[in-house]
């Protein structure tokens, strides 16, 4: 583990199309969706094996600290980067450069998610190694991974592989182009061509270097980070675009300054209740995913998920229910990603159930 690699954990989103579960005050990387574990404490695990625990910091908001800390008893309140407000992982992570940057200025920085579900933890291993090797020897380069897609999946975005970089230990390409969410024709297009990943958003760069390229981007940021008074600072960071990195710098980046290392992660970023049903129905080959209370006839491909009272289902297929305390969902289990709809108007008329 070389003592110029640093993981930034990022950790401050809210993750609301796992409602009603995932909320404001206890968003789902503090939830535990896939294991006893949450998915932050999961994350840590995985990163520790890639670099010095002492080198592993954590990207959130003051709304989280708390959390952080209770959750991660290895964190000291020094591995904590907090924005003054969520403001889009464009001015995350370059807040997330320029703290590391101060700790050392030679630091080549991985940034991963904290609420993503991985099954094969050696290739994660691997492949974020390489990714911080080829950084670390491209300083000029920004490097990110990308996934092998196994099915047309029309909820991610795609990384178009250019003319290949490197085949030491791991191919590693340009970066053609990063290519929004497609329609499913698109998205089975690039199932069947050899040149399209999955994008991940795991950001690979050195600190110093990343700053640079911040300046000529996005240069409201840099010259936000830089004001020395705290106060004036956070209130002039609360008014920044709230854009993501992808489309603020990165795609427009010059095609031969950005590289991704293609990986057969077995990979889900849990976006909603359909993706978590496809994690476990592949890892149980049940047709039936049932958490909590529950009795059935008749059902199929339905998720259950009951935190407290029992839910009895019949001849239902292709369903999402969801029940807490306070809430249940219903849902069909090809449309759950609608649920940001239900969100927008929780805002408006029933803000306690949101939060």
């Amino acid at each position: 583990m070389k003592k110029n690699f640093y993981a930034v954990i990022m950790a401050g989103g809210t993750g609301t199309r796992l409602w009603p579960v995932s909320r404001k005050k206890r968003p789902k990387q503090f939830q535990k969706f896939t294991s006893s574990q949450t998915m932050i404490q999961e994350t840590y695990d995985r990163v520790a094996k890639v670099v010095s625990k002492e080198n592993i910091f954590i990207s959130t908001t003051a709304d989280y600290k708390k959390l952080t800390l209770e959750q991660l008893p290895e964190i000291s309140e020094k591995q904590l980067i907090i924005e003054p407000s969520a403001r889009g992982t464009a001015a995350a992570i370059a807040l997330v450069a320029k703290s590391i940057y101060q700790v050392n200025p030679k630091a080549v920085v991985a940034t991963v998610a904290s609420d993503h579900v991985i099954k094969n933890i050696d290739e994660f291993v691997s492949v974020l190694t390489i990714a911080l090797e080829s950084a670390e020897k491209n300083v000029d380069k920004l490097v990110t991974v990308g996934i092998n897609p196994t099915y047309p999946d029309t909820d991610l975005g795609y990384i178009k592989m250019g003319k290949e970089f490197s085949n030491d230990e791991r191919r590693i390409f340009y970066v053609d182009s990063f290519v929004e969410k497609p329609d499913k024709k698109t998205a089975e297009k690039y199932l069947a061509g050899w040149e399209y990943l999955w994008n991940a958003s795991y950001f690979v760069f050195s600190a110093e270097n990343f700053l640079v390229w911040t300046r000529k981007y996005t240069p409201k940021i840099i010259n936000v980070l830089n004001i020395e008074d705290e106060d004036e600072r956070n209130k002039k960071y609360e008014t920044l675009d709230n854009v993501p990195i992808d489309t603020a710098m990165v795609e427009k980046m010059s095609s031969d300054s950005r590289l991704v290392v293609p990986s057969e992660l077995q990979w889900s970023d849990v976006g909603n209740w359909g993706a978590l049903f496809d994690f476990f129905k592949d890892s149980l080959k049940s047709e039936m995913i049932v958490k909590g209370n529950h009795i059935d006839s008749g059902s199929k491909n339905c998720l259950v998920y009951s935190e407290d009272k029992m839910v009895a289902t019949v001849g239902l297929e292709d369903i999402i229910v969801v029940e807490t305390k306070d809430a249940v969902l219903i849902a069909d289990k090809k449309k759950v990603s609608e649920v940001k709809d239900i969100i927008e108007k929780l805002k408006k008329d029933g803000k306690h159930l949101y939060l």
